[in-house]
């Protein structure tokens, strides 16, 4: 599993001919196979994970995929979400379909909500556990009508905050899916989770807690009193991502919350976040983010 390619979001958009497209970060696209020459023996037909959420909604026509290996034939007024944590393959498409097909990339997604907050793995685990759900005809066309003011948001280049308005727009999205979805319940597949899925668990927990100060693998292992080897693997299998991913990733939320704060000098952030100097923050944050504290500051 840990072989499978992994498809960025640009990678995916190069497939996709017409789409509203906000940086390579957020696109929403009309899907109309009849329209269109695709060949279901094309495109991405092995295993891959996606580097990306991906929010379907069909609205004529059906199709098979597996998530996780399992497999779900789709049709009109499904809704499916996969996550980038998803072993996704597409096995059949009819000629027929029509759907929408919101991509975000995982940066764009962390980046609307950086408060300190740890997730809610009952919550996670509903939806990768639960990702295609059927609407009723009514809740469709409520889905499509936002879908489209989100592709008209996209639209908005001149607007001076257009990422601020489309990360909004997507949290209200979010919430009428989920308001939706509330009456839904009694007839999803109860998370129980695993023993892998628990160290999850308390791993997240434990990096909400200790990120700034604790970014060795071997600490958090230790609290979960398993190996850093055992751990990563852990990890790898259940998100696509490694131990040392995760702390790095939870590292550049936290110092990019600290960065927003002008009063908050380089020096500062560095201190905050337990590196040895300001040089050695400036390095890692610049081999993440391609540009450095200062210039992530100005722009």
């Amino acid at each position: 599993m840990d072989k499978l390619p992994i498809i960025e979001i640009a990678e995916l958009n190069n497939h996709i001919v017409v789409s509203d497209n906000f940086q390579n970060a957020l696109s929403i696209t009309d899907i109309d196979c009849s329209l269109s020459n695709i060949d279901s023996n094309e495109g991405y037909t092995a295993p891959v994970r996606l580097n990306a959420l991906l929010i379907v909604l069909v609205l004529q026509g059906k199709t098979d995929i597996s998530l996780d290996y399992k497999p779900y034939t789709i049709s009109a007024n499904s809704f499916i979400i996969i996550m980038p944590t998803h072993v996704f393959q597409i096995a059949d498409i009819s000629k027929d379909f029509k759907g929408k097909v919101l991509i975000m990339d995982k940066s764009f997604l962390e980046d609307i909500n950086t408060e300190k907050r740890s997730p809610n793995m009952t919550n996670y685990m509903m939806v990768r556990k639960n990702p295609c759900s059927i609407l009723e005809p009514d809740e469709t066309k409520h889905v499509e009508s936002m879908l489209v003011q989100l592709q008209q948001k996209i639209r908005l280049r001149t607007h001076s905050f257009h990422k601020e308005v489309l990360q909004n727009a997507f949290v209200g999205f979010l919430l009428e899916i989920a308001n939706i979805f509330v009456g839904k319940n009694e007839g999803m597949v109860r998370p129980t989770l695993s023993r892998k899925e628990e160290v999850l668990n308390k791993f997240l927990q434990l990096l909400t807690e200790h990120a700034r100060e604790e970014h060795g693998v071997t600490f958090y292992a230790e609290k979960l009193f398993i190996t850093p080897q055992y751990l990563s693997l852990i990890l790898k299998e259940l998100t696509g991502k490694s131990a040392n991913k995760w702390i790095d990733d939870a590292l550049l939320i936290e110092a990019k919350v600290l960065l927003k704060t002008p009063q908050t000098t380089v020096q500062q952030v560095a201190d905050t976040l337990n590196f040895s100097d300001q040089s050695t923050f400036g390095k890692f944050f610049k081999k993440h983010m391609g540009i450095s504290p200062m210039e992530y500051r100005k722009s």
